[in-house]
């Protein structure tokens, strides 16, 4: 009997991990490659998708049924269907399917049921799936949103810091970004800060989490109005949804997965207007959506 299996591909900005599962939902193999985001190279991105799942294809004997890819900048670049059929073409012109690394996200945390995923790393979104429609908020980047991020929680936490510098007030966070930022005046740090890539600063939210734990009230302050703001925007999707309204909502995300103090905020606080809310902590493998997605949206494209 011939062996049928279908791949799920994580394609982020740092690596790309594209996973085959048999078709009781085993896996068989992965493979990891190089940065999968387009929008950032989208030639090297594709590159790094299509190396990884030929990899596998030749690695394994038996009939891929479907590739289901999660790319990150999908949604800036558009033309999903277009990136399915170039992905498609390097690949045995296989039936493949493009989506958002978020919705591939979402298709793992729910594991195919209706609900609502939140991810927060560097940046922050939250995705609700109902009756196969999708419900987006948050997610419009470092400048005009990313509430509870590593990265706002970083930013908040240095602003909270150059206002007490300004007032001459005593503020832990002070102390925390001279040392972070090597410098002895918090004037000098804003130069250093401009610097940085988004990925560096939302790097400084551990260091703020740290100093939440060890009970520092302005670090606290900072963690408690991002989890809180976060909380606001899994509210906003939860209303949007229909009635019934599906009450499951999975968490993502380094910060999300490593930071109690603001899960147990925000939990707290979507509780107040939901309390049949039921949360759980994703596994994080992402690949895996593929098991889930009931889309039929998969095709051959072979026009390539």
């Amino acid at each position: 009997m011939i062996l049928k299996y279908q791949i799920g591909v994580d394609a982020g900005g740092t690596h790309t991990t594209a996973i085959a599962y048999d078709e009781k939902g085993a896996e068989l193999k992965r493979i990891e490659s190089g940065p999968g985001q387009i929008n950032t190279d989208y030639t090297r991105g594709i590159e790094n998708i299509t190396n990884a799942i030929n990899q596998l294809i030749n690695q394994i004997n038996g009939d891929c049924q479907r590739i289901l890819c999660g790319i990150a900048g999908l949604s800036v670049i558009g033309r999903a269907t277009e990136v399915a059929g170039e992905i498609s073409a390097k690949v045995s012109n296989l039936p493949v399917r493009a989506v958002t690394d978020s919705l591939l996200a979402l298709y793992n945390g729910l594991e195919g049921d209706d609900g609502g995923l939140v991810i927060a790393g560097t940046g922050s979104v939250f995705n609700g799936l109902q009756n196969g429609h999708i419900i987006t908020t948050g997610g419009y980047g470092a400048i005009l949103g990313d509430e509870g991020s590593g990265y706002a929680i970083a930013l908040s936490a240095f602003k909270q810091a150059l206002l007490s510098w300004d007032k001459r007030e005593n503020n832990q966070l002070i102390d925390l970004f001279n040392r972070l930022f090597q410098v002895d005046n918090l004037v000098d740090a804003t130069a250093k800060f401009y610097k940085l890539s988004n990925p560096e600063i939302a790097a400084m939210a551990v260091s703020v989490a740290q100093l939440a734990d060890a009970g520092d009230t302005n670090a606290i302050a900072v963690i408690k109005e991002q989890a809180e703001l976060l909380a606001r925007d899994i509210i906003i999707g939860i209303d949007r949804y229909v009635e019934p309204k599906p009450m499951k909502v999975a968490l993502t995300g380094s910060v999300l997965a490593n930071n109690k103090m603001l899960r147990d905020f925000l939990e707290d606080k979507v509780h107040s207007k939901y309390p049949d809310i039921i949360f759980s902590i994703s596994n994080g493998e992402n690949a895996r959506g593929v098991i889930f997605d009931k889309s039929k949206d998969y095709r051959y494209f072979s026009n390539h």
